[in-house]
């Protein structure tokens, strides 16, 4: 079933997608080993998933209006598609179990202290469950007026901090060590992962999505910024010393002031939360999204609300193991690399492949 989307629909969907759970963690696993220069993972990070956008919308040119599964099955074969597609869907349900135990424990930390996490998390899978019968046209006019949502939150709070903050704090501004780079990296990882979702959205790129990378460039353009504000805030009005004494610095970061002239809007740590669990809301929905249009694809003959019943039990079911919280957290680590292996390596060796093995009648095998 083809579902053709807009461009301005693609780019709305890559936005929360990319900006869920992650950018909760990101000032102070930023800020821990760089200091100042927290700022330039931000910058790399938003390289390589506009690389790797790049590589996904290659791969939709080069294979009109096909995704992933069909697409690897014309390159490679059906058992290596296959494989393909299992590495995908575990990743994917890992991933959105992980975030869903991970986001109950801070909204129980932060907000509701007596809730058990359980009953969170079976909340929070129930609005996914129904959110998932809907197809991603639907979705995607919803996370549409999410992403506006978003931009006007994230612009608030970002001048709101910066207002509250010290220059001081953020100097020196191009503090840079290789080394420090490089242990950085791996925990910052799963805030940049998302961009895989183009693997499973068919895109009309002669006629219907023409000029999609030039979407997908402002919106990863606007993620980056969005990420460079949200480290360079929490650091100008903490300093870096308390930043990364804080797992959710962000929250800590807007608890320390309240804007008095705005009146009602003065608590912006509310509106904080609002945004950020709507936008891990859109992250656990998508990367569920994945493994169900993939299993759905090979399981042709089992009904696609099956399929996202028991996905969503066996996410419910996972995120309750009783691990502690720190092992959830380290799990979540390998679990971006097995991301950072779908939305960079795994593209790049298929659009290598692509440039050996053109699909021509091959496509009509499929």
């Amino acid at each position: 079933m083809n579902q053709n989307l807009t461009n301005k629909q693609i780019a709305s969907i890559i936005f929360p997608f990319i900006t869920g759970y992650g950018i909760i963690s990101l000032p102070k696993n930023a800020a821990k080993n760089l200091g100042t220069g927290g700022w330039i993972v931000a910058v790399i990070g938003t390289i390589v998933i506009l690389f790797s956008a790049f590589l996904f919308i290659y791969l939709a040119k080069t294979f009109n209006n096909k995704t992933i599964f069909e697409y690897s099955r014309i390159l490679t074969n059906k058992f290596i598609s296959t494989i393909i597609i299992c590495i995908i869907c575990i990743y994917s349900i890992s991933s959105a179990s992980l975030v869903t135990r991970l986001t109950c424990e801070v909204i129980k930390l932060s907000f509701l202290i007596n809730t058990p996490v359980w009953a969170l998390s079976l909340l929070m899978i129930f609005v996914i469950f129904y959110a998932l019968n809907n197809e991603i046209n639907v979705l995607a006019r919803i996370f549409e007026i999410l992403t506006i949502l978003i931009l006007v939150f994230s612009t608030i709070l970002t001048i709101a901090t910066f207002s509250q903050g010290k220059l001081v704090n953020l100097k020196p501004f191009f503090y840079f060590d290789m080394d420090n780079l490089i242990k950085t990296l791996p925990s910052v990882l799963f805030s940049f992962i998302g961009i895989e979702i183009l693997a499973v959205i068919p895109m009309d790129i002669k006629n219907k999505n023409k000029g999609i990378f030039k979407y997908l460039t402002l919106t990863i353009v606007l993620i980056g910024l969005l990420y460079i504000g949200a480290i360079e805030s929490c650091i100008s009005v903490m300093g870096v010393e308390s930043v990364i004494h804080y797992e959710d610095a962000i929250f800590a970061t807007i608890r320390r002031f309240e804007i008095d002239f705005l009146q009602f809007l003065k608590r912006l740590d509310l509106f904080f939360i609002i945004a950020w669990i709507l936008t891990t809301y859109a992250t656990i929905i998508l990367t569920l999204y994945m493994s169900i249009f993939l299993v759905n694809k090979m399981l042709v003959k089992v009904k696609r609300n099956n399929i996202i019943s028991i996905t969503c039990i066996i996410t419910y079911i996972l995120s309750l193991l009783p691990l502690p919280i720190d092992l959830f957290k380290q799990i979540l680590v390998y679990i971006s690399y097995l991301g950072l292996f779908i939305l960079l390596v795994l593209p790049l060796i298929l659009t290598i492949l692509s440039l050996f093995k053109t699909p021509k009648k091959s496509n009509e095998n499929n």
